[in-house]
C-alpha cells in the first residue's frame, strides 16, 4: 500500500465522527435559536399565524422553485471567483482545482457558518483546501479575506445605488444600513493599507515561525487583487443571483414592492448574517422582517411569510444540502496521513 494512503480500517475509523460533527451541539443550538427567534418575531410584530401560513401555502411554487435554483447558482459564481483568486496567488506551475471543487468548498463554508458560532466557515474552507490540496492555510485565508473585501465594496455600492429610490419612505433605517456597509468597507481598506505599509516592521518583530505564516497570509491577500475586473464581474453575478432570488420570492407571494427595496432587503440580509450567531439567526429574521414592515405597506404577517420562505431557501436548505455534501465527500474521501513536517501547509 502506498505510504500516502490510509488503510480501509483506518478510513472507517474516521467516518463515525462525521455524524457527530453534523449533529453537533452548535448545529442543534442553531436550529433551536431559529425556532426561538421565529417565535420572537411572531410575538414582537403581532403576526397572525393563520394569515402568514395562508400566504406561504398560496405562494407560486414555480417561482419558488426558480428562486431555489437561482440561489444555488451563486455558489457557482463565487466558486469561479475564488478559483480566480487562488490562481492569482499560486506558483506558476501549481495546480489549482476546478470550478466545481471550489464551489463545493464555498457551499461547505456557508454550511459551517449556518451550524457553527462565530462564522468559522471561512477558516473551515481554508482548512479543507490545505488538507485536500496540500495548499498553504495562511495563503488561502488571505484569498478569502480578499474575497470578503471585494464583497463588501459591492454591497456598499449596490446599497448606495438603491437607497435614493427609497427616500420617499422617510425612514432613517436605510441610511443606518448604508452607514454600516460603508463603515465596514473603510475598516477593511484601512486594514489592507496597514498590512502593506507596516509589513516590514511587523515581520521584523515576529518570531520566525509566525513571520513565515504572516508573509504567506499577506501574499494571499494582496496577490488576490490581480485581474480585479474579472473577479468583480463574477462577484457581481453572485450578488445578482441573490437579488434575483429575493425578487422571485416576492413575486411568488404576489407582493407589490419596488425593485429598489428588493435590492436593499437582499443586501441588508447579507449584512445581518455577520452577526456571530449560526447563520445570523435572530438578527436576519427580526431585522429583515422589521425593515419590510417599515419600508413597505406590507403587514407583519406578510413580512413574516416573506422571511420564512426566503430563510427556508438561504438557511435551512444550505444546512440540509451542505450536510449531505459533507457526508458524501467524507464517505468517498481517503484521508491524508499526518506528516511530521507540515510547515509548507501552514
Amino acid at each position: 500500500m502506498p505510504e500516502d494512503e490510509y488503510s480501509q480500517d483506518e478510513a472507517e475509523a474516521v467516518r463515525p465522527s462525521i455524524l457527530r460533527r453534523v449533529l453537533s451541539l452548535p448545529a442543534i443550538v442553531s436550529m433551536g435559536l431559529a425556532a426561538l427567534f421565529l417565535v420572537f418575531m411572531i410575538t414582537r410584530f403581532d403576526v397572525d399565524l393563520s394569515a402568514m401560513w395562508d400566504r406561504v401555502t398560496g405562494a407560486n411554487p414555480w417561482y419558488l422553485a426558480l428562486a431555489f435554483v437561482i440561489h444555488y447558482t451563486t455558489f457557482l459564481f463565487r466558486g469561479i471567483r475564488w478559483r480566480l483568486l487562488l490562481q492569482n496567488t499560486a506558483a506558476p506551475d501549481a495546480h489549482v482545482p476546478g470550478v466545481i471543487y471550489c464551489s463545493q468548498l464555498v457551499l461547505l463554508s456557508w454550511f459551517a457558518n449556518s451550524v457553527g458560532l462565530l462564522r468559522l466557515g471561512d477558516a473551515y474552507r481554508a482548512y479543507l483546501y490545505r488538507d485536500e490540496q496540500n495548499g498553504s492555510f495562511s495563503r488561502t485565508i488571505g484569498t478569502i479575506l480578499a474575497e470578503r473585501s471585494l464583497d463588501m465594496v459591492l454591497v456598499a455600492l449596490l446599497l448606495l445605488a438603491a437607497v435614493p429610490f427609497l427616500l420617499d419612505g422617510g425612514d432613517s433605517v436605510t441610511w443606518v444600513v448604508v452607514g454600516l456597509a460603508v463603515s465596514l468597507v473603510v475598516i477593511l481598506a484601512v486594514m489592507l493599507v496597514a498590512m502593506t505599509w507596516a509589513k516590514g516592521g511587523v515581520l521584523r518583530r515576529m518570531p520566525p515561525w509566525m513571520a513565515l505564516r504572516y508573509e504567506r497570509f499577506h501574499e494571499g491577500t494582496m496577490g488576490s487583487f490581480q485581474r480585479l475586473p474579472t473577479a468583480t464581474f463574477w462577484g457581481l453575478l453572485g450578488w445578482t443571483a441573490e437579488i434575483a432570488r429575493m425578487f422571485l420570492v416576492v413575486q411568488a407571494l404576489g407582493y407589490d414592492i419596488s425593485f429598489a427595496l428588493v435590492v436593499f432587503l437582499t443586501l441588508a440580509n447579507s449584512l445581518l448574517t455577520l452577526v456571530p450567531t449560526p447563520g445570523g439567526v435572530g438578527a436576519v429574521e427580526s431585522g429583515v422582517g422589521g425593515m419590510v414592515v417599515r419600508l413597505s405597506t406590507l403587514s407583519a404577517s406578510a413580512a413574516a411569510a416573506l422571511v420564512l420562505i426566503d430563510r427556508a431557501i438561504t438557511y435551512i436548505s444550505v444546512i440540509v444540502l451542505g450536510a449531505i455534501l459533507f457526508v458524501v465527500r467524507q464517505a468517498v474521501r481517503t484521508p491524508r496521513p499526518v506528516n511530521s513536517d507540515q510547515t509548507e501547509n501552514l
